[in-house]
């Protein structure tokens, strides 16, 4: 279906991804603790625009480069699943690292927090690595160098960004007192991210073209 092959796996990868507790998490929850729901709300919608920058910047580029080359096609294939199997190694190891969300003191306008929540997020080289690493492998062969189906599994990602992100704004502090207290449930969705990153690299690497 438009050039997109295992759309249900990636659906699932994605919400995966997306739940996995991290900077954007971290911001949002923050934000919406110490200055409100609607603070939380704009600084989730910035986090989530700034996915779409990526899947443009993932989109326009590796399209070009795939179309012209072979090698290239193989590079970024391959390059792309040993990425995202070390992902998958950091989330495995990660099983005594505990995220703490709490209230501080930052004031600004709802404004200011949207455009600093969008900088912080296309500024960050790890998600734009991400992009690169994870797009492709969800894209037949034939269309790797199309751009609508880069396009839509990029506008999954920002609408299943944009519904959690909202999501933890609506629940603030509720949401953070989870967070801090439920250990377990960060280190599980730990190790299924690890194991989900590790089968796409591993699938990719030992697919034959």
């Amino acid at each position: 279906m438009f050039g997109i092959e295992n759309f249900g796996a990636f659906v699932f990868a994605a919400i995966i991804v997306v739940i996995t507790p991290g900077v954007d998490t971290i911001m949002v929850l923050t934000r919406s603790i110490s200055n409100g729901q609607k603070a939380g709300l704009y600084s989730a919608l910035g986090v989530s625009l700034g996915l779409i920058v990526h899947t443009c910047a993932a989109t326009f580029g590796l399209s070009q480069v795939l179309a012209k080359s072979a090698i290239a096609f193989s590079a970024v294939k391959y390059l792309g699943a040993a990425y995202l199997i070390y992902l998958g190694y950091k989330s495995l190891s990660a099983g005594k690292e505990h995220l703490e969300i709490k209230a501080n003191e930052l004031k600004a306008t709802d404004t200011k927090m949207f455009f600093s929540a969008l900088i912080s997020d296309v500024l960050n080289p790890k998600i734009a690595l991400f992009f690169l690493a994870f797009l492709p492998q969800f894209v037949s062969n034939h269309q790797i160098n199309n751009t609508i189906p880069y396009l839509i599994l990029g506008m999954v990602m920002f609408l299943t960004t944009l519904i959690w992100c909202s999501f933890l704004a609506l629940m603030g502090s509720r949401a953070a007192n989870k967070f801090n207290k439920n250990k377990l449930f960060q280190n599980l969705i730990n190790k299924i991210s690890g194991v989900v990153f590790i089968l796409l690299g591993l699938k990719i690497a030992l697919t034959k073209k």
